[in-house]
């Protein structure tokens, strides 16, 4: 970029300060957001506790096994949902960028065939559990 005369440096020179006084905003704002959430986490008597009756948990209030059993298998059934969703996104990044390159492009096909059909698994197993944990109460 060249200046071709002092009304650019002017411009340049006035364009540079308003984008400080914009960090400045920006700045102050979010520091001011951070002194009101670090108030609402201190409100907390312990991280653990429940926040409707503020007591710590226990072994007897966490439900029956069966229930934590099924809580474990959402969780990682969740998880992995997760991660299928994360190959799809790479897949189509990796289509997007492939520029043409046929090699690429097969690649970025068959991770989001895997991707898919690792989705499909997941939804049967969470269907499998769901009617499982119903069926037996």
């Amino acid at each position: 970029m060249t200046l071709e005369n002092d009304s650019d440096k002017i411009s340049l020179k006035s364009l540079l300060i308003k984008q400080k006084q914009i960090m400045k905003k920006i700045l102050a704002s979010l520091g001011t957001l951070m002194l009101y959430a670090n108030n609402a986490y201190a409100q907390s008597a312990g991280f653990w506790d429940n926040p409707q009756t503020g007591a710590a948990p226990s072994a007897t209030a966490q439900g029956t096994l069966g229930q934590n059993i099924t809580t474990i298998i959402n969780f990682f059934l969740g998880l992995l949902g997760l991660i299928a969703v994360a190959f799809l996104i790479y897949a189509g990044v990796l289509m997007v960028t492939a520029g043409g390159n046929e090699e690429q492009v097969g690649k970025a096909k068959k991770v989001i065939t895997y991707a898919v059909i690792g989705i499909v698994i997941i939804l049967l197993a969470y269907t499998i559990v769901q009617f499982v944990t119903t069926a037996l109460g």
